[in-house]
């Protein structure tokens, strides 16, 4: 007999009677099986919800999150209260990094490649390890693996591993911080990102970086940003911003500067003379600055610097002497700031900002991090520059590696096409790939490894940068291998990354550990015995193991770093801006003439998703629908264009441009709007997937393979805010896809007068003088109006 839900549901409510039925024609199974556990009917439910503290360290750098998991299902992701990086602060990306555990087209088994032209095929799990036992000991000493930037257990084992094989060790980030970390290295010596004290200051003067929507981690910096703004109990923040286009931080400031893409330094620079001349701060502090310094001060003047930046002197004045005098004052940059030619010259003039307002080591400016509680974990990890992947990739040409394994990191996706990496790792005998979702880098793979995401496996992690003291994120599986809805499976049966290297590794000889969980548990145990205090006190090392476990790490505010010092050698022998302008920038005949809004050559600021980051959400769709804070768009690449210049040009909201530069050409839809200066595009990164899963394949164009082989003449960081490209309509339009109106704002008819009774004036005769005689007139003129149109 067939029985649907809603004749079940009714009969169960008949007590007895329901009971006697079941009893004659059986218990209808098959209803409860097909909705246990992810199909059951809302009213059926009645389980109860757990909470789980860990941390996503390839999502969010270092938050803190707890996770909300219903009947074995990872349901909400949320900030976690007890951590001291977000304190509570979520963002709309961490829901999104849960769509990877459920996702379609999660790869679900091990994949093979039989030879390099060839399809993939499923291979079991004793296969795939045995093909990559056999690759690593076939290789040694000629082996490269490839990773996202780690601070982590997983960077451990990963360097243990290059140890014990003979490998090198690659971190890839599309867009890195090579040079801001080269700079405070040469500055301050300092080994690792120090703690920006935003909640503290009085004036905030920043650079590029989008610090309120994707640098390091604006979940934490939005929680001391309210504080800033708050004043705490004091005077209310002030904040200026710096940067060629409107970002979610711009937005956010009492002033934006837009400056000529690459001339930062010299308005940074330009700041620090109208400081210096007009003695806003004590001598001695004029004195460290000028002794760090090292260059004419004097080629910096305010008008000197407001042509070169198309800045007004006015501005450039306001800014100095509010940040001299409102302080303490926090000066910081990255970003785009950094990502040119001479961007090695840029965050030396922007952080030495400090030295004039002492806002080194002091609260409310900048504080150096102290280094990782375990010792056996870096604290500091940031992407290898374009030099050293120049280098990497010839050796992969040469066949000098054969043996190439990526884990986390979409490396034909995020390198420009001028690298020749596609050429480069098509020489590579053996490729392993990692991964949740098949992504461009796994089209050259031989071995595919499905991976366990953050919410099935065991690992740690270090946060960068730190808020002062010393900070251990755990991350804790809190979900199992999922079944399918249809119960013949589960959607992934993935691995851990960490797990599965320890077990190869054991294989040949080599005992770096059993596995990850035993790792990250041995290790907690060894800090109980050498902390007395912190987050988490307890007599037993287990108790402070689950202590850790249970709020999601551990911390101590009085373990932090008082070495911090000025550099001694200074900079003189960076190299300046003198050759800078003439080879990246607009004539000055150029900058000050009407005919740069009609130029078709522009600046190309490509910026990182609010949604999608670097395109490593992008297979969520939940992430490809979030709208951009400052256009609302998604599900697409789009180009920001002054809107002056668009109307200049004849480009109109939906065109489809070609953007060409030196090496190559994207097309995307154009969105003109005023928040972008003229002579700049600014176009979204994370889009132009050949693959990544059904939400994410042919959607959009990827901006990073048409950069430049530009680089930072000191860091040897790729330069990828320094391109040029030309911008051309094809012809074709195509509607936006984005969240607000199409309706064009117009003007309204006013509204009716407030009733005024003027003295001698009964309410009744100021009636028919305000609204009466108002209405009259009114329709007089409509009527009219009406005439002369026909």
């Amino acid at each position: 007999m067939k029985i649907n839900r809603r004749e079940f549901l009714s009969l169960t409510g008949k007590s007895a009677a329901g009971a006697m039925i079941f009893a004659a024609c059986g218990l209808p199974e098959k209803e409860l099986i097909v909705q246990s556990p992810v199909g059951y009917p809302e009213d059926l439910v009645r389980g109860e919800d757990a909470w789980y503290a860990t941390s996503m360290p390839d999502y969010a750098n270092g938050d803190g999150v707890i996770v909300r998991v219903v009947q074995g299902r990872a349901t909400k992701v949320e900030g976690n209260p007890d951590h001291p990086i977000n304190r509570g602060v979520a963002t709309a990306r961490y829901d999104s990094t849960l769509q990877i555990l459920y996702h379609p087209d999660r790869i679900k088994e091990p994949l093979s490649r039989y030879s390099k032209s060839g399809n993939v095929i499923n291979v079991s799990w004793n296969k795939a390890t045995n093909d990559l036992r056999n690759m690593i000991r076939d290789s040694k000493d000629k082996i490269t693996i490839v990773t996202n930037p780690l601070r982590s257990h997983s960077s451990y084992v990963s360097s243990e591993f290059a140890k014990k094989f003979g490998a090198k060790n690659m971190y890839f980030d599309p867009i890195n911080q090579n040079t801001q970390q080269h700079t405070l290295k040469r500055i301050f010596d300092l080994d690792r990102l120090p703690h920006f004290d935003i909640e503290n200051s009085q004036t905030i003067l920043s650079f590029g970086a989008d610090w309120l929507s994707t640098w390091y981690s604006p979940a934490q910096y939005n929680e001391m940003y309210g504080a800033f703004r708050e004043g705490n109990g004091g005077e209310r923040g002030y904040f200026v911003h710096v940067d060629p286009r409107m970002s979610n931080t711009a937005a956010s400031a009492d002033l934006w500067l837009s400056p000529i893409p690459g001339t930062e330094s010299d308005l940074a620079l330009g700041i620090a003379y109208e400081i210096i001349t007009n003695n806003l701060v004590e001598e001695k502090f004029i004195n460290q600055f000028l002794s760090v310094i090292d260059f004419n001060l004097n080629e910096y003047s305010t008008s000197i610097v407001a042509k070169k930046c198309d800045i007004s002197e006015e501005k450039i004045k306001e800014t100095a002497k509010h940040f001299a005098k409102h302080t303490p004052s926090i000066a910081f940059g990255g970003g785009s700031s950094e990502a040119h030619t001479n961007g090695t010259f840029t965050t030396t003039a922007i952080y030495c900002l400090n030295i004039l307002t002492n806002s080194i080591n002091t609260k409310g400016g900048i504080i150096p991090n102290p280094e990782s509680v375990l010792p056996k974990i870096n604290s500091t990890a940031t992407g290898n520059s374009l030099a050293d992947w120049e280098n990497e990739i010839n050796r992969w040409s040469n066949g000098e590696v054969k043996t190439l394994i990526i884990r986390g990191a979409d490396i034909l996706h995020g390198m420009p096409e001028f690298t020749g990496i596609k050429e480069a790792i098509s020489k590579v005998e053996n490729v392993v790939c990692f991964g949740q979702v098949y992504n461009d880098t796994m089209d050259y793979a031989d071995l595919i490894l499905p991976e366990d995401t953050c919410f099935e496996s065991w690992d740690t992690n270090i946060p960068e940068p730190a808020p002062g003291y010393q900070v251990l994120g755990t991350q804790q599986p809190i979900v199992g291998q999922t079944m399918t809805s249809d119960g013949s499976g589960v959607i992934s049966n993935s691995k851990s990354f960490g797990d599965l290297i320890l077990q190869i590794s054991k294989d040949l000889g080599e005992n770096i550990g059993n596995d990850m969980e035993s790792m990250i548990k041995g290790d907690l145990k060894e800090l109980h015995g050498n902390v007395s205090d912190g987050s988490i006190i307890s007599n037993s090392s287990d108790n402070f193991t689950n202590g850790i476990l249970q709020r999601g790490g551990w911390w101590n505010l009085s373990n932090k770093n008082k070495n911090f010092k000025l550099s001694t050698k200074g900079i003189s022998s960076i190299k300046s801006n003198s050759d800078f302008s003439s080879i990246d920038h607009h004539s000055d005949e150029e900058q000050n003439s009407g005919d740069k809004h009609h130029s078709s050559d522009f600046f190309l600021a490509p910026f990182i998703s609010n949604s999608i980051l670097d395109g490593r959400l992008a297979y969520a769709p939940w992430a490809q629908q979030t709208p951009d804070p400052i256009s609302s768009a998604s599900w697409s690449t789009w180009v920001e264009i002054n809107s002056h210049q668009a109307e200049d040009l004849n480009i109109r909201e939906g065109d489809i441009l070609q953007i060409a530069s030196s090496n190559g050409s994207i097309e995307a839809l154009a969105y003109p709007h005023p928040g972008i200066r003229p002579g700049v595009i600014g176009v979204p990164i994370g889009q132009g997937n050949k693959n990544g899963g059904r939400y994410a394949e042919g959607r959009g164009s990827n901006v990073l393979s048409i950069l430049a082989n530009m680089r930072d003449s000191e860091s040897g960081a790729l330069a990828w805010a320094a391109t040029k490209v030309t911008v051309s309509k094809t012809g074709n339009r195509r509607k936006v896809p984005k969240m607000e109106g199409d309706v064009e704002a117009r003007p309204v008819e006013p509204g009716v007068p407030v009733l005024v009774v003027s003295p001698n004036e009964t309410a009744k005769e100021a009636q028919e003088h305000n609204h009466h005689q108002y209405q009259k007139e009114l329709f007089e003129k409509k009527d009219s109006k009406s005439k002369s149109d026909h």
